[in-house]
């Protein structure tokens, strides 16, 4: 205290503005991460509180961690393209320097915000960085962390209007290509079971094979579709519900592996035949997809691809901070036609 007023401190300004010290301090050191609004408001809270930097006596540089946090739906690991992209992030990070903390817990809607202060001790004191591979298109997450400082990277899925770096799959591109090869084969009856709708992988899915159904003459009400999770259950239920409708859909295309192999199940215990009676389509190209037992005709999605271009991009963003513009990195597809598929 000098001549009888307190000294206003970090902890004072970040107190009135519900922000943790360490965003303040780095808005006030005019870090590249920190938006320029959180900036102005840190700017003017300081100049009415009557901070002064030079008051602070040496500043204290914390210790840098080389720690990435990674965000995954616990219930995602259902399927197992995001186990393999994680097992690559690992890798990839390991190979730049920077060790993985992996949380469990998503953050997908308003309700979901409190969840946020449970990190928030980690997050500031501890993590350079996040990656997060589970966000639905109306996430709020990616917005809270770029205002409180962090790069962020968005891999696998998206969110509307991204304002951060983006590495995903050409979703729209493979919808097309799965049913294109089903109307090649001669089916005009196609069922979609996919995960859910807020995933930006099973809306672009979708959109990609309705626009291609559209324009050979089938309307969006010609092709049922079903939303749930990315699980075997969501392929075993959706199916059933597709092969016991009339007029039957002759061929399916699933979200995601996950979901084809309950889609092959179901096939199977009605008694079809597949691909005589139903053909059947995934997403991700899983290992087990390919094995000679299942032959399962799906979509090739590149993990390891995906992983290089995700971790390039948050190692950019932690050497140079905001001073290139969002990227986004759509990644290329293959269709991989196996013995799932067939004639109608």
């Amino acid at each position: 205290m000098a001549n009888g007023k307190k000294e206003v401190r970090l902890q004072d300004i970040a107190t009135q503005l519900r922000m943790s010290v360490s965003t303040v301090s780095r808005a006030l050191a005019g870090h590249t991460a920190i938006s320029e609004g959180t900036r102005l408001s840190v700017q003017q809270a300081a100049a009415t509180l009557g901070y002064s930097a030079s008051n602070q006596g040496p500043r204290k540089r914390r210790p840098s961690t080389r720690t990435i946090g990674v965000l995954v739906s616990v219930y995602e690991f259902h399927n197992r393209f995001v186990t393999l992209l994680l097992e690559n992030i690992h890798r990839d990070l390991l190979d730049y320097g920077y060790h993985v903390m992996v949380f469990l817990d998503p953050i997908n809607s308003p309700n979901d915000i409190t969840h946020l202060s449970n990190f928030r001790p980690v997050m500031d004191d501890y993590l350079e960085g996040m990656i997060l591979m589970s966000v639905t298109t109306d996430s709020i997450l990616v917005g809270e962390l770029q205002r409180l400082g962090m790069p962020v990277v968005l891999a696998m899925r998206s969110v509307d209007n991204p304002t951060v770096d983006v590495v995903e799959a050409d979703n729209v591109r493979g919808g097309a290509e799965v049913v294109s090869h089903f109307y090649d084969l001669g089916h005009r009856r196609i069922g979609l079971v996919m995960g859910t709708q807020k995933a930006s992988t099973s809306r672009d899915r979708a959109r990609g094979a309705l626009e291609f159904l559209r324009e050979k003459g089938i309307p969006p009400e010609d092709t049922p579709i079903i939303w749930d999770a990315f699980t075997f259950e969501t392929g075993y239920s959706g199916a059933t519900q597709l092969l016991d409708a009339s007029p039957r859909v002759t061929a399916i295309m699933a979200g995601a592996d996950s979901i084809a192999m309950g889609v092959l199940e179901a096939a199977r215990c009605k008694g079809f035949s597949v691909p005589a009676d139903v053909s059947v389509a995934g997403f991700d190209d899983v290992p087990l997809s390919g094995t000679n037992i299942i032959g399962l005709t799906t979509v090739q999605n590149r993990a390891a691809e995906m992983s290089r271009a995700t971790c390039r991009r948050l190692v950019d963003r932690l050497r140079y901070g905001s001073l290139n513009p969002p990227s986004r990195d759509i990644m290329p597809i293959q269709l991989m036609r196996r013995d799932t598929s067939g004639p109608a």
